[in-house]
């Protein structure tokens, strides 16, 4: 289908407008002018008619047109791409600019206004789902709802745009809203599957409840009967009376291999006597009182009766001993101050205590990880395994110590957070990283103490002052900086012990510094193998928690450190 705004294919003569077949009530002549744009023709006079009757001329229709049309050619693709809507569009038009008609030689105005129309449509369709074809249909209505004038003259004052999924979007859309429905249904469904379960399950448990309770009170009544065979015939017939016979025929045998049993006592008994008798154990005048005493009275119908009893026998047992029962033992311990205590050097190691914990202190051991440790970071390992081993078979000192692993490189990580150590805890692994920095670890342990000192304090009645191993290996890169960390965490009122350990090149004045009082300060021992001063570092460690533990459980706090072969005191003169 096509409407032809230009009634005459060919330029006719202005004489011979009226012989066009069904020439509409309002149309417009347009005249070619050579050289210039075309004349389109208003009032005529006379002298125009007359002298202008055989010019040539178009014939514009300028009425309105209404057309329904579906746009199919031409795909109106949706959000996704993969399905597209369809569209009914019903419009009308009109010329308002005769001579652009003629001009653009527009034949067919279907093809400008639809084509115009099937973009827009297009454009707009393309921002919305497949399921939102109504929010397609409004926003397309609402920007063609105007008139719009184009460039061939054509104008076009109504539109209307039905936009709805094409025949497989609507089978999608179909089996989208069937599998929602059945989620649904299903979701129902298993509610009510869900509630019936709970509904046997509560009906379950009240049965249950009524056979414990009724199970309760038989128990209840056999707890104040004698259960002996007579009884339990009893309570058999009370249940079963109709089978008293075989009950009886029962009770009958018992009495029947009772009477035997006893006829079988008191023949050994009397066969015991009577050897005693010969062999001058016993004589005759000591009978009665065999029979009284040691024998026992006789049972009624049983001849000579009873068992030999201790002498004690009936009577409460009675111990005694140097200590009264439930008296406390606190053990003795030496005079220590919370903040301090003596550091020996030597000396055995305490005797294990025997009292409960009195005291707990937090440990933290902070180890260099830095590219200088690469030599002895296996052994640093197996250093904290072997803490672990010592900690996990000694648990009176394993209770009196919290264990915390930190490491540092060119920063600062907790491996183990504060923790009481066992079989069951982490030995955390050990990697070596570049840099080599103090700062971060100092102002980690200043952040790490005091919190978790106030934090054990919440938990037990005493808590000692930390104690914070530190391994020194590799030269610090901010050898400027970390000392005003430092003496902060030494100003804090929860100030640790650092028990500062060197080993490798020239340590002696970084673990000076580093340690809390001189005497907490060890060295490795000149030319000693780095991997074997981890080893003695361990030792130490293990030697030292040890001791710790065991003033901790005493009530004191006797930081004691006995340096094995290969590191040595600062204080000490090479």
């Amino acid at each position: 289908m096509t409407v032809s705004l230009i009634l005459n294919e060919r330029v006719i003569s202005r004489s011979r407008v009226g012989e066009l077949l069904n020439l509409p009530p309002s149309v417009s002549i347009v005249y070619p002018v050579e050289g210039g744009p075309f004349e389109v023709e208003t009032v005529r006079t006379f002298g125009q008619r007359w002298f202008g009757k055989n010019r040539p001329c178009y014939v514009v229709d300028l009425s309105d047109h209404r057309r329904q049309a579906s746009v199919s050619k031409t795909p109106l693709t949706c959000k996704d791409g993969g399905h597209r809507f369809h569209a009914t569009i019903d419009i009308g038009f009109r010329v308002h600019d005769p001579a652009m008609v003629v001009a653009r030689n527009v034949r067919d105005a279907l093809t400008v206004v639809y084509g115009y129309l099937t973009d827009r449509v297009r454009l707009q369709a393309a921002r919305f789902a497949i399921t939102e074809a109504m929010a397609a249909q409004l926003a397309v209505n609402q920007e063609l709802d105007r008139e719009i004038r184009l460039p061939e003259g054509i104008t076009i004052y109504y539109c209307k745009v039905q936009v709805e999924p094409d025949e497989a979007a609507a089978r999608h859309i179909q089996e989208l809203e069937e599998a929602r429905r059945r989620a649904k249904l299903g979701v129902h469904t298993h509610e009510a599957r869900r509630s019936e379960t709970y509904s046997d399950e509560d009906i379950e448990d009240i049965r249950a409840a009524g056979r414990r309770r009724r199970q309760a009170e038989e128990r209840a009544v056999l707890e104040s009967t004698r259960l002996d065979f007579d009884n339990l015939i009893r309570e058999h017939l009370v249940r079963h009376p109709e089978e008293t016979v075989h009950a009886l025929e029962l009770l009958a045998r018992v009495r029947e291999a009772e009477a035997t049993q006893h006829e079988i006592r008191d023949q050994r008994h009397a066969e015991m006597v009577k050897y005693l008798i010969e062999q001058g154990v016993v004589r005759e005048v000591d009978l009665p009182g065999l029979r009284k005493g040691v024998l026992g009275p006789s049972t009624p119908g049983t001849g000579v009766g009873g068992v030999l009893e201790r002498p004690d026998a009936g009577q409460a047992a009675s111990f005694s001993s140097g200590a009264t029962p439930g008296d406390p033992y606190y053990a003795a311990s030496a005079p220590a101050a919370a903040q301090g205590g003596p550091v020996q050097w030597g000396g055995s190691t305490p005797a294990p205590a025997v009292a409960p914990t009195s005291g707990l202190v937090p440990v933290y051991v902070v180890l260099d990880t830095s590219q200088a440790a690469a030599g002895c970071v296996t052994d640093l390992g197996n250093a904290l395994r072997s803490v672990q081993t010592l900690l996990a078979n000694s648990p009176d000192v394993a209770a009196a110590v919290r264990l915390s692993v930190i490491t540092y490189a060119d920063g600062a990580d907790v491996v183990l957070p504060l923790t009481e150590v066992s079989w069951r805890t982490g030995v955390p692994g050990l990697n070596t990283s570049p840099g080599c920095r103090y700062r971060p670890v100092l102002r980690r342990l200043l952040d790490l103490v005091p919190l978790e000192t106030e934090r054990l304090k919440e938990q037990v009645p005493r808590v000692l002052r930390p104690v914070v191993f530190f391994l020194a290996v590799g030269q610090a890169e901010d050898d400027t900086e970390w000392p005003s960390v430092h003496a902060e965490l030494m100003a804090h009122k929860y100030f640790p012990h650092v028990v500062a350990c060197g080993i490798g090149a020239d340590r002696v004045r970084v673990v000076q510094r580093l340690a809390s009082r001189p005497e907490l300060g060890v060295v490795a021992v000149e030319g000693a193998d780095l991997a074997q001063s981890a080893v003695q570092f361990s030792v130490l460690l293990q030697q030292t928690l040890l001791h710790l533990g065991r003033s901790a459980i005493a009530g004191g706090m006797e930081l004691r450190l006995d340096c094995p072969q290969g590191l040595r005191p600062v204080t000490q003169e090479q």
